[in-house]
């Protein structure tokens, strides 16, 4: 069975439509949503219903779960980014806010877990950045593969070693720098598949991961799509600039 894992739509619609025609193209058996439907972008109720209708598998990002808050965590978020949730929410009728405040944070099947940001306190969204943040992401789940997303930037981490003994334990976890793997039986790995409405990386084309359980083969794919049209839709809303400009360079 192929998965084809999407994460961090934020209202770009013409990212998720793009990516959701790449992921037609294929042989995919069930399509996972790792959260953050909204913010940011200018098309949060159409993002929403389709995903609602084409993803098997849902989870709750944090800016889905507090579109439904009266004042956002500002813990959680940057100033822009409650400015841009303000504006979401007021777009947001009572059925999607209640559809989006009842996704579950984490749903696991066939050895797999599927989490916004980490299976270490899912509910207080920590990023997935580096060997420290792995480390603390496997000593709380005991499935072998764990997708994830949140942080808008592909990454790749494999455990390589996991050793037990009286009093604790210890892990060696290294980074995975290829786009396209096979993964080994006796090793555990956690995959953020990036962002489709909002890369973070220095690429501008959405992404999303393809998972082949048969093959065990992991791949992402980058997608391109129309991102003037998004920017110029931003604009005309009147979110922030900013917003629109990013997404032309992937930042």
């Amino acid at each position: 069975m192929i998965y084809a894992i999407l994460s961090d739509i934020h209202s770009n619609l013409e990212a998720l439509l793009a990516v959701l025609e790449d992921v037609d193209k294929k042989n995919v058996k069930k399509i996972c949503f790792l959260g953050d439907a909204v913010g940011y972008g200018p098309n949060p109720s159409d993002c929403w219903d389709i995903i609602k209708e084409r993803c098997d598998i849902q989870v709750a990002g944090n800016h889905d779960i507090m579109v439904g808050k009266q004042s956002p965590e500002p813990q959680i978020i940057d100033p822009t980014s409650v400015s841009t949730l303000d504006w979401t929410r007021n777009r947001l009728g009572p059925r999607i806010k209640k559809e989006l405040n009842g996704l579950p944070l984490e749903h696991s099947e066939s050895g797999m877990l599927f989490v916004h940001g980490s299976p270490f306190g899912p509910a207080h969204w920590h990023y997935i950045l580096d060997g420290n943040d792995a480390e603390k992401g496997f000593a709380s789940s005991n499935s072998p593969i764990i997708f994830v997303g949140h942080s808008h930037v592909p990454l790749i981490f494999k455990e390589t070693e996991h050793r037990k003994f009286f009093g604790g334990e210890t892990r060696k976890v290294e980074v995975v720098s290829q786009e396209t793997i096979t993964l080994e039986k006796h090793h555990r790995y956690i995959i953020n598949v990036g962002s489709v409405g909002q890369p973070r990386d220095g690429n501008p084309k959405a992404a999303y991961g393809a998972f082949n359980q048969e093959t065990a083969t992991y791949q992402l794919h980058r997608v391109p799509y129309d991102i003037e049209k998004t920017a110029g839709k931003i604009k005309q809303a009147g979110l922030p600039g900013e917003m629109g400009d990013r997404l032309k360079y992937g930042r």
